[in-house]
């Protein structure tokens, strides 16, 4: 199986990584001791909601790159094509994150940490 509209490589364990250290610096910064793992799980769900956010556009620019583009992405079934999108998406996230993205996570890191724990 061959590749037509190219190959980008997929940066989320590196995104990951990369934000999760930041972020622990930032809490520890603030004075919280957190947990990696509960840093990792706020990170995932950031990286989650940025591309379901964003990977629409940027299946829109590949179809304009290509010639093809139609506008009706909500009925785009090509399954390798959607997969490109969203690894573009992590790939330019890992590349220039929003300017605040990682305050934000590191606030709601702190403030999950904060809770009463239920169960």
């Amino acid at each position: 199986m061959t590749r037509q509209k190219g190959f980008t490589p997929d940066m989320r364990p590196k995104l990951i990584n990369d934000m999760v250290l930041k972020i622990e610096k930032i809490c520890k910064d603030r004075g919280c001791q957190s947990d990696k793992e509960l840093i990792q799980r706020h990170v995932e769900r950031a990286i989650d909601d940025y591309v379901k956010e964003w990977y629409e556009v940027s299946l829109e620019a590949i179809e304009l790159q290509d010639g093809d583009a139609d506008y009706t992405t909500d009925e785009f079934n090509d399954e390798e094509l959607i997969q490109e999108a969203r690894l573009r998406v992590i790939r330019d996230l890992y590349e220039d994150r929003p300017q605040n993205m990682h305050q934000q996570i590191a606030e709601s890191v702190i403030k999950e940490m904060e809770e009463p724990a239920h169960g």
